[in-house]
C-alpha cells in the first residue's frame, strides 16, 4: 500500500510540476479533465445518504447513475472553461455561471415535482465548489508574465503546509483541534503547516522572486500570501472531511491509486487556488 502510495504521488507530483511550467492550453485541458471528474466525485458525494452516528464508514459513496442533470452540468462546465481560455475576460465566465444557474432552475420549474431541490443545490454547489475554484489555478498562471512564479505560491501554500504539517503533528502534535472530524489534526501541526508555508514563501521570494523582479522585500508579500493561502487549504480539507463524514463513506473514489479520489488529493488546493489568486491581484495593484 505504502508502494502504491509513493508511485501515484511521484507521478502526480511530476504532472503537476510539468503543467504549471507550460500552463496555457496543456494546463486548462488537464484542470478541465480533472474538474469534471472532481464534479462527478462530489455530486455522488452529496447524493450520498447521511451517515448513521456510530456506524462503520462505507469506503466508497453508493453508486449513481450518471442522468441528464448530470449531462447539463457537464456543458456547463465545458462552457466555462471555453470562455476562460479564449475570451480571458472574467466577466464572461462569470455570465457562463449565472446563466447556467438560471437555466437549472428554469429546469427545475419546468420539471417539477420530478426535479428534486436538493438535486438543484448539490448540482451548483457540486460545479462551483470543484470546476469553478479549480480554475483559479490557471486564472493565476496567466496573471500576464507574473503567473509564471505566481502559480508556484499555490504548491508552497497547499503542499508545503500539508507536509510540515504531518511532520509537526507527528513530532509535537498533542491538542487535537477537530477530533470529530478530523482526529488527526493538531494545533501544533496546524501552526508548524502555516508557518513552515510562510517560512518556504519568504525563500523562495527573497532568492527567485525578488532576483526577477527587482522587488527587495516582495518576499514579506509573498510569505503572507503563502500563510494566509495556507489557513484556507486547511479549511478546504476540513470541508472535504466534513462532507465524507456527514455522508458515511472513506474516500471520494479509487481512480489514484493509495490517495482516493480528485476530490481527496486536491482538497486543501480548490481553496487555496482562489485565495492565492486574489491576493496575487492584491499584491500586483500594490506594487
Amino acid at each position: 500500500m505504502f508502494g502504491t502510495r509513493t508511485i501515484s504521488a511521484v507521478f502526480l507530483i511530476a504532472a503537476v510540476l510539468v503543467l504549471f511550467f507550460i500552463g496555457g492550453y496543456p494546463l486548462a485541458a488537464a484542470l478541465l479533465i480533472v474538474s469534471i471528474i472532481g464534479y462527478w466525485e462530489l455530486s455522488k458525494a452529496m447524493a450520498n445518504p447521511n451517515a448513521v452516528p456510530g456506524a462503520e464508514r462505507a469506503p466508497l459513496p453508493n453508486k449513481k447513475k450518471f442522468d441528464s442533470m448530470d449531462i447539463i452540468a457537464v456543458i456547463g462546465i465545458v462552457l466555462y472553461y471555453l470562455a476562460m481560455v479564449f475570451l480571458k475576460d472574467a466577466s464572461y465566465q462569470f455570465a457562463v455561471v449565472i446563466t447556467f444557474i438560471v437555466g437549472i432552475l428554469f429546469v427545475y420549474v419546468s420539471q417539477f415535482p420530478k426535479v428534486n431541490i436538493d438535486r438543484i443545490a448539490t448540482l451548483v454547489f457540486s460545479i462551483i465548489y470543484c470546476p469553478v475554484f479549480l480554475s483559479f489555478i490557471y486564472m493565476t498562471r496567466e496573471i500576464g508574465e507574473d503567473g509564471k512564479w505566481l502559480i508556484w505560491l499555490i504548491v508552497i501554500s497547499s503542499w508545503g503546509c500539508d507536509t510540515f504539517a504531518y511532520l509537526f503533528g507527528i513530532a509535537y502534535g498533542k491538542k487535537k483541534v477537530f477530533p470529530t472530524l478530523s482526529p488527526n489534526k493538531s494545533l501544533e501541526g496546524c501552526i508548524g503547516g502555516v508557518i513552515s508555508a510562510g517560512i518556504l514563501g519568504a525563500t523562495y521570494g527573497y532568492f527567485y522572486v525578488g532576483k526577477i523582479t527587482g522587488e527587495k522585500y516582495i518576499f514579506i508579500f509573498i510569505a503572507i500570501i503563502c500563510m494566509i493561502g495556507a489557513l484556507m487549504g486547511m479549511a478546504g480539507d476540513l470541508v472535504a472531511s466534513g462532507i465524507k463524514r456527514h455522508k458515511g463513506f472513506k474516500d471520494y473514489s479509487k481512480l489514484i491509486p493509495g490517495h482516493g479520489g480528485i476530490m481527496d488529493r486536491f482538497d486543501s488546493t480548490l481553496v487555496t487556488g482562489v485565495a492565492v489568486y486574489a491576493l496575487s491581484l492584491v499584491l500586483i495593484k500594490l506594487g
